[in-house]
């Protein structure tokens, strides 16, 4: 395995706890497909993972930067996401802990931000290990682009539109607190994976402004994607019933960042451009972001 700065005890337990979650299946005459086993114990090794993540040291985020080196989001959690469908409560844990690995690099990484913005001589481990998590959040987007490899006829988009749709098609007087409570993480999982630096950010770092265009390019292929998977739409059903549902008054500040994430993919231009000629059928929106790949 790679190296990791945990004491090995830590170390053992934790890759202990992944490999309690489940395994890819390789193809074999009898199942041609891959797919992904999830274990008897995947509940217990789920609450095992919250506990050694709530407990990571906020100065270095090391069980953090561990996961996001060993893959477990892409290898693990998003597999057993797909194959949890029937089980609201899994989804339910497995959903908590991608929120959090997911979570905005400044925001896991705040006491470091701190570190790096107070100190006079600051400790350039510190900027290593921020850049890490910074890393990681990117591999975490990329993979709500791609199938799920163990996962046959799967990707991790669709599956997050899947958990997404079935509690809002319910009237609000019918939703269950469980079901609000999905709605709540998914926009949350939404929200961390189109996290991008603001174009009017300042310019990146020399020798990470290939980082900073990269970025813009997959903000644009995850809108792209959740316009084919219908997330735009469903966003947009919960934006409009914001004024009369107390509950979905509650996540307006978590919409309103989304849709900033939305348009600031764009220049202005594009925006009225597609606003000027969009047909009734809604189709103006995935021109745009044909486009907008295209720059």
């Amino acid at each position: 395995t790679m190296s990791t700065e945990l004491e090995r005890i830590d170390e053992e337990e934790l890759l202990l706890i992944i490999s309690g979650l489940g395994m890819p299946q390789e193809p074999t005459p009898e199942n041609p497909e891959p797919d992904y086993w999830v274990s008897d114990e995947c509940r217990e090794c789920l609450s095992d993972l919250q506990r050694y993540l709530r407990r990571d040291n906020p100065n270095t985020m090391a069980f953090h930067r561990a996961l996001g080196g060993w893959r477990v989001v892409q290898a693990h959690l998003l597999p057993i996401l797909a194959k949890s469908g029937h089980d609201p409560k899994l989804v339910f844990s497995v959903l908590k802990i991608v929120v959090k690995l997911t979570m905005k690099p400044e925001q896991l990484g705040a006491r470091m931000v701190e570190h790096l913005a107070e100190k006079k001589t600051p400790d350039p481990l510190v900027g290593k290990q921020l850049d890490e998590l910074r890393d990681h959040h990117r591999a975490y987007k990329r993979a709500f682009l791609r199938p799920i490899a163990s996962v046959p006829n799967m990707d991790a988009m669709g599956v997050l539109v899947r958990i997404l749709s079935t509690p809002v098609a319910k009237a609000e007087a019918n939703r269950s607190d469980e079901d609000t409570m999905l709605i709540e993480l998914t926009l949350a999982l939404l929200l961390n994976l189109l996290h991008t630096a603001p174009p009017d950010a300042p310019p990146p770092v020399p020798g990470k402004d290939a980082a900073a265009r990269q970025d813009s390019v997959v903000l644009r292929q995850l809108l792209q994607r959740m316009h084919e998977e219908h997330a735009i739409d469903l966003l947009l059903y919960i934006l409009q019933s914001v004024e009369d549902s107390p509950s979905h008054r509650n996540w307006n500040l978590t919409l309103l960042e989304i849709m900033y994430y939305v348009l600031s993919s764009h220049t202005p231009a594009q925006i009225f451009g597609a606003a000027a000629d969009a047909p009734p059928t809604g189709a103006g929106a995935a021109a745009d972001a044909d486009d907008a790949d295209a720059d």
